[in-house]
């Protein structure tokens, strides 16, 4: 039996340079937020137990989950980089996770995945 993935997901990003009123990872498509549409296809694999999310200091726009599709969404705050959060977001990650064990990174607004 092979060991469950985890995801971790930055979403610390302010998208400054995208110039929306809003981060890209909450702004709406499709009726949700692109965080959502995230999480769909990430925690739609089987292969995937659960995600950390990895928000800004300064979150107000995080709507709060715990859960997702019946798996677990955790969080923690992010670092001044990309590079910064992904490393928090690592350490960050339910000790059940071994260090020798795969960890998928997707950014929160890319929610274009297909399950293959």
């Amino acid at each position: 039996m092979s060991a469950a993935i985890w995801a971790v997901v930055p979403a610390a990003g302010r998208g400054t340079r995208f110039g929306a009123p809003l981060p890209k990872q909450y702004l709406q498509a499709g009726g949700q937020i692109l965080l959502a549409h995230t999480l769909d296809a990430l925690l739609a694999h089987p292969a995937v137990a659960g995600a950390m999310v990895v928000i800004g200091e300064d979150d107000a726009d995080w709507p709060g989950w715990t859960e997702w599709t019946g798996k677990p969404v955790l969080t923690c705050i992010g670092g001044a980089t990309r590079a910064a959060s992904v490393l928090a977001g690592l350490q960050a990650l339910p000790d059940s996770v071994r260090a020798d064990e795969f960890v998928l990174v997707h950014d929160a607004a890319r929610p274009n995945l297909s399950l293959a």
